[in-house]
């Protein structure tokens, strides 16, 4: 088992810290190369992960839900503590509620499960995007902007997808293979922007930071099992589910809180200091899920 953690959590460090000492050496400027990733590699990745013939879009109907209630209910479960913290509640629960399910969840689900964790994995990402642009932007600034959804590739993107699942359609060769290439390059660049970000973030309220990335992981798992003790997923489904309440914060609650100014500071702390915790809480949430 150990081997095993090891295997799955390696190549994730391993990539992050490359792009961690690049930048630290270098100071490149990852914004274009982000936004190629963001714009049209990770719409193409959903797509073509969608539409293929291992997505059942029926069948995913149950973890779509599961994944739905325990986003609420973690938000639900960390009112009070919320309340009670020195941190806004408007600040804090979206960090309880939305993780990285992108540049840590995408291949961690895969290095853990094999090519048919990544419909899964596409899922919890087009899922928590949805959400977190219109229920998280609604919590930081008092407003929940729907009309973002339709400004939204991801959401096209699926559409897309499941239709083409659902209707057994398929691209010709030609165009499928360079599209798959491109969805290809995702998830090695979002490691390395990953790593990238964490080297020029700044922790100001490290104390803050450490206790948030320690209560939010604990209540996410909270919510976790008691949805597994309701609804029975089993086998991938099961493990990605555990594997997605304890992945660290969504860098996008820092540029929501940023953007919004609901204690920004605050929120980099906690999502900062959650990426640098999931070292020890990743091969934890690793051997949960392979149970």
């Amino acid at each position: 088992m150990l081997v095993q953690i090891l295997e799955i959590t390696i190549p994730i460090f391993l990539i992050v810290s490359i792009g961690f000492f690049y930048s630290k050496a270098v100071k490149p400027d990852f914004s274009d190369a982000n936004r190629l990733t963001i714009d049209i590699a990770l719409p193409i990745l959903i797509f073509t992960s969608l539409s293929s013939r291992d997505f059942d879009p029926a069948g995913a109907l149950l973890f779509t839900a599961a994944a739905t209630l325990h986003i609420l209910l973690s938000g639900l479960i960390a009112l009070p503590f919320a309340r009670a913290s020195s941190t806004e509640w408007r600040a804090f629960l979206p960090c309880v509620m939305f993780t990285n399910v992108g540049p840590v969840g995408i291949p961690l689900i895969v290095l853990a499960f094999g090519p048919q964790g990544l419909p899964i994995a596409v899922v919890l990402l087009v899922l928590s995007n949805i959400l977190h642009f219109t229920l998280g932007a609604g919590l930081m600034s008092g407003r929940i902007e729907w009309r973002t959804l339709f400004a939204n590739p991801l959401v096209w993107a699926t559409v897309l997808g499941v239709s083409f699942a659902q209707f057994d359609l398929q691209l010709p060769v030609w165009l499928d293979t360079p599209l798959l290439m491109i969805g290809n390059i995702l998830v090695p660049m979002m490691l390395l922007s990953l790593g990238a970000r964490l080297s020029t973030s700044q922790v100001k309220d490290a104390g803050v930071g450490v206790k948030g990335a320690i209560l939010t992981t604990g209540l996410r798992l909270i919510a976790c099992y008691s949805i597994l003790f309701v609804i029975p997923l089993d086998g991938v489904e099961r493990g990605a589910f555990i594997l997605y309440a304890c992945m660290p914060s969504a860098v996008f609650n820092y540029m929501l809180a940023d953007k919004y100014q609901t204690e920004p500071n605050k929120v980099a702390s906690m999502v900062v200091m959650g990426h640098f915790a999931s070292i020890a809480v990743l091969p934890l949430g690793i051997w949960l899920a392979l149970q």
